[in-house]
């Protein structure tokens, strides 16, 4: 009977060892992510990412070097049939996928680039669909000047000189004509608004936030810009308007005090010193 017993407890210890990741992880709602399709027209790639269960709005967050687009599914868990893929289309290099954290699931689709992209995040039934593009260019071209415009500021020209003094044109008649030349027209653009203040600094593993009438999107994406921190912003941040003035102080410190009353739960990986990830989820407002 000892025999039998110890037998027993071995074979419960190895089919607790055989136990998939995935059973052991468990999601509240059942969300699972489950493919990721690719679709190309011309220079616009779609990439759709089809999931299953009540999932919650996806955070995503651009990252460069590499470029990368990152959408991340709070809740949720990969299922088994999710695999990357190499697309190698376009500016799209491919796209990796798999659980990034086990408690909470959080499951992380990762598109790789070639170059920086603009994006567009929809939701369909049962998918998200992230739209890539090329980036705008960044000026404008200036607007052509018609003829007549250059006529009257030909005109203009001839009657005045360097120095401002006017310069009698050859008489062709001895009728004169009183009527003033035309002034040019004189076009005010009301004056830009002014832009948020947002100053981040890193050094030294202290951090400083200044942050006057910014979103709260806006001071994460500088935190992970300075840092090179992976930090998911999440899906409303960006409606988050505040203003603060913290630190210099270890980056976890800094980083708590910003977050501490805001709708999130924060999880800070890396030491004291060192940022290298920060997990954004947004509490349930249900408990206290």
């Amino acid at each position: 009977m000892p025999r039998l017993s110890y037998f027993g407890v071995l074979l419960g210890i190895a089919a607790l060892l055989s136990t998939p990741i995935s059973a052991q992880t468990s999601s509240p709602n059942g969300a699972r992510v489950q493919h990721v399709v690719v679709r190309a027209s011309g220079a616009t790639m779609e990439v759709e990412i089809q999931t299953s269960g009540a999932l919650v709005a996806p955070d995503t967050q651009a990252i460069t070097g590499p470029d990368r687009i990152v959408v991340d599914f709070p809740g949720a868990l990969p299922a088994a049939e999710l695999r990357a893929l190499k697309v190698n289309r376009g500016a799209l290099k491919g796209i990796r996928a798999g659980l990034f954290f086990s408690n909470p699931p959080i499951t992380r689709i990762v598109l790789d680039l070639v170059e920086p992209q603009s994006y567009r995040i929809s939701t369909i039934q049962n998918a998200v669909v992230v739209k890539l593009g090329p980036v705008a260019a960044a000026g404008a071209k200036a607007p052509a000047v018609s003829p007549a415009a250059k006529l009257r500021n030909a005109s203009l020209a001839e009657r005045t000189n360097a120095a401002g003094t006017n310069v009698a044109a050859p008489r062709v008649s001895t009728a004169v004509s009183n009527t003033p030349p035309l002034p040019a027209a004189v076009s005010e653009a009301p004056p830009p608004p002014p832009k948020p203040l947002v100053t981040v600094t890193f050094k030294n593993g202290m951090l400083r936030i200044r942050a006057e009438k910014a979103t709260l999107a806006q001071v994460l994406f500088e935190v992970q810009r300075q840092t090179q921190a992976e930090i998911a912003i999440p899906a409303g941040a960006e409606q988050e308007e505040m203003a603060a003035d913290l630190g210099p102080a270890p980056a976890r410190d800094v980083l708590g005090s910003l977050l501490n009353g805001s709708p999130y739960n924060f999880i800070f990986v890396g030491d004291e010193l060192t940022l290298e990830r920060v997990i954004l989820t947004r509490r349930d407002p249900n408990i206290f």
